[in-house]
């Protein structure tokens, strides 16, 4: 019996011993599970921004200014009073207390005031030069005068955004410059592939995904997982990025320049701060071209000529995005690449735009233009680079 018993007892230890192991490797699987669980970086929670307290509707865009109603003196004349005197012909302004002429007191010519008065604005875009050449013939465009190797290639026009794109071909050097004005802040767009910040798809896609008129890659934001990102005002990321520059538009439409671990993402939103940008480097401060420039961790250094996008601000509401072509072409054992700029010569470039602020994004395959449907420069390799990130106007 005791033999039997101790067989029994023993049977009885052996399966509580492998049930008390099998509850010890659960209870560690599950440990080691909430723990990456809590410490593992989420591309999903850049996928869930802080929304600060008030962000305006865009359908109610903020406006830094009311445009007042205009009158002139002309159109003050347009219809006097029987008394008065007519307007001088020489001026278009009537003077009550010295009468002009002898007898003619009771004579006015609306025709002469009604041509001074519609001659008082100025049309936004400047008509062609030469009627016969049609767009081709533009030769400035929201006031900017076009260099001798600058050709107009088209524009996308709203009521409230005008952008007019030109083509500027230096040598082998080919680029485009973009000229923007918006009415608001609210009119300067930025869309992720996919709606996600960790998405890919080629730019003109997402382009042609959120109706976008025009369009250019962005700072392909979802690469890295630093950098502040603030998007449509919302914040979708807060870190450090090890010494990158930032670029940010604020809610008056100015584009700053800084280093972006100096800054603080949930602070810049709830400033009002609408979009951010963290690739850099900065190219133009206070209207000079920048002598040093700041690319921690960038593989083209800045000598290399390669492909380029660059944003810029010349005045309120006013922009010029200029977007530089490359092609590579195999040479023996490597490539060469063919165009291109380097930063001294894009910053150069943007400073003769009369920028006074400029900003470098993502370039090399990245880089690509979208205008009306289509898109409008060349990118290199063999076609477009999927990029996580756009700027559009619509």
């Amino acid at each position: 019996m005791n033999g039997k018993e101790n067989k029994k007892e023993e049977s009885q230890f052996k399966v509580s011993k492998v049930g008390f192991r099998i509850i010890l490797i659960v209870t560690a699987v599950m440990i080691v599970a909430i723990g990456l669980l809590c410490t593992s970086p989420s591309k999903a929670a850049d996928d869930e921004p802080y929304i600060p307290p008030y962000i305006p509707d865009d359908t109610e865009p903020y406006e830094t200014e009311t445009e007042p109603d205009i009158t002139t003196e002309a159109d003050t004349t347009t219809a006097p009073d029987e008394t008065t005197a007519p307007a001088d012909e020489t001026t278009g302004v009537s003077d009550t207390t010295e009468p002009v002429g002898t007898e003619t007191t009771a004579v006015t010519e609306p025709e002469v005031t009604t041509e001074a008065a519609t001659t008082t604005e100025k049309a936004p875009v400047t008509e062609p030069a030469d009627t016969s050449a049609g767009k081709q013939g533009y030769r400035e465009y929201n006031g900017r005068q076009y260099g001798p190797n600058e050709t107009f290639l088209g524009e996308y026009k709203t009521d409230r955004v005008q952008i007019g794109v030109s083509k500027v071909v230096e040598g082998v050097v080919n680029y485009y410059v973009c000229d923007i004005k918006v009415k608001s802040v609210y009119d300067f767009h930025t869309a992720f592939a996919n709606n996600s910040i960790g998405g890919r798809l080629i730019t003109s896609k997402i382009a042609a995904s959120v109706g976008a008129g025009f369009a250019i890659n962005g700072d392909f934001c979802g690469y890295r997982n630093s950098g502040i990102i603030i998007r449509e005002g919302k914040l979708y990321r807060n870190k450090n990025a090890d010494g990158w520059d930032l670029c940010y538009l604020n809610r008056y439409g100015d584009l700053i320049v800084c280093n972006n671990d100096k800054q603080d993402g949930k602070a810049l939103a709830n400033e009002g701060v609408f979009q951010s940008w963290c690739f850099g480097p900065t190219l133009v401060e206070n209207y000079k071209a920048v002598k040093t420039f700041n690319t921690p961790g960038l593989s083209s250094k800045d000598w290399a000529r390669e492909p380029r996008t660059a944003i810029g601000q010349i005045d309120e509401l006013h922009y010029i995005f200029v977007v530089v072509d490359a092609i590579r072409e195999q040479n023996g054992a490597g490539w060469e690449t063919i165009g291109g700029m380097n930063f001294r010569e894009l910053a150069d470039t943007m400073e003769s735009l009369g920028c006074k602020t400029a900003y470098n994004l993502d370039g090399g395959g990245s880089t690509t233009m979208w205008l009306n449907g289509k898109v409008a420069n060349k990118p290199s390799g063999s076609g477009e680079r999927e990029v996580s990130d756009i700027i559009y106007f619509k």
